[in-house]
């Protein structure tokens, strides 16, 4: 008996830790019902984004409607990595961090040198005579250069802003963000799951905002979502979002078994195959009366057919 439990008492310990490094540690989700009851953005009760702040690498599309001639403003500008867009002969601007109406104010202030306030759109005209209107002191009155209508900025693609897909769908990675996406919008652009996810241990993992203590960790019910058509837990995403999708527990102790007997296998196949190795050349070492050189009918034995390599017949 005891010699019994000294034998199996190391595998009992082999199996647990293979149960726990099977189901590792995972953060404690919020519950679903408590979900339900709050305000989460999802599928049918979205949110507006707030104003989109320009960073790298987004894309803008800036035109000047009366811009020097030869010297046209106009197409897409890539917010380069130290934050400015470059206007070609106008020069550069730093628009990092700013909206769209604080970009193009910014634009306009800058392009003042080169171009003048009618051509920048930024002058007060009187609807009945077309003419600039006059100020007490005699100075044409100016416009707010957001208000311009002379000078147009937009985003043509939003690549700063993502959230991320992790775990076993198909294609993993960050993904850009409109503002209109939810959790199965992303699981469907990263080519649904695979075969070894564990459709019930979805999460979304949403970063803690400044300020706050800790990040959150919603569940995603994707069966409901899917089959029931129950958006609770379809959730409107935000930037920064990160949804895992986790690997199914056997799958994931069949790696861990798989792992830790990789060694012993990689060991095993090498003595074996110097024994065989071994044996082989004692066999061509033997007299000729007795090892290849002899002949059958001289009273040589043949000599036994070795497998060339192990587990070979």
């Amino acid at each position: 008996m005891d010699r019994w439990k000294r034998t199996h008492r190391p595998l009992a310990w082999l199996a647990a830790l293979a149960l726990v490094a099977a189901g590792g540690c995972q953060t404690v989700p919020t519950p679903e019902e408590k979900i339900a009851s709050g305000h989460i953005p999802r599928e049918f009760d979205k949110v507006s984004m707030p104003d989109y702040v320009l960073e790298s690498p987004d894309m803008v599309i800036v035109e000047v409607l009366e811009a020097q001639a030869g010297r046209p403003i106009s197409g897409e500008r890539l917010v380069r990595p130290d934050g400015k867009i470059s206007l070609g002969f106008y020069g550069d601007v730093y628009v990092a961090g700013l909206t769209i109406p604080e970009a193009k104010e910014k634009i306009i202030l800058h392009l003042r040198k080169y171009l003048s306030d009618e051509a920048l759109g930024i002058v007060d005209l009187d609807s009945a005579t077309g003419e600039p209107k006059k100020g007490p002191d005699g100075k044409p009155v100016l416009v707010e250069p957001k208000d311009s209508s002379m000078v147009f900025i937009d985003v043509t693609a939003y690549n700063s802003k993502n959230y991320y897909v992790l775990g076993d769908v198909l294609i993993t990675g960050r993904m850009p963000i409109t503002g209109n996406e939810t959790v199965l919008d992303a699981i469907n652009f990263a080519g649904g799951l695979m075969p070894t996810a564990a459709p019930q241990n979805i999460r979304l993992v949403r970063p803690a905002p400044p300020g706050a203590c800790c990040q959150q960790v919603l569940p995603v019910n994707l069966a409901a979502i899917t089959s029931g058509g129950d958006p609770t837990t379809n959730y409107q995403l935000m930037p920064g979002d990160r949804i895992i999708v986790y690997r199914d527990p056997i799958v994931r102790f069949t790696v861990f078994l798989d792992r830790l007997v990789a060694p012993f296998q990689s060991v095993m196949g090498s003595i074996l195959q110097s024994s065989f190795t071994i044996r082989a050349v004692k066999y061509a070492a033997l007299p000729a009366t007795g090892g290849f050189g002899g002949a059958a009918g001289a009273g040589g034995r043949i000599p036994p057919q070795l497998p060339l390599e192990p587990g070979a017949r």
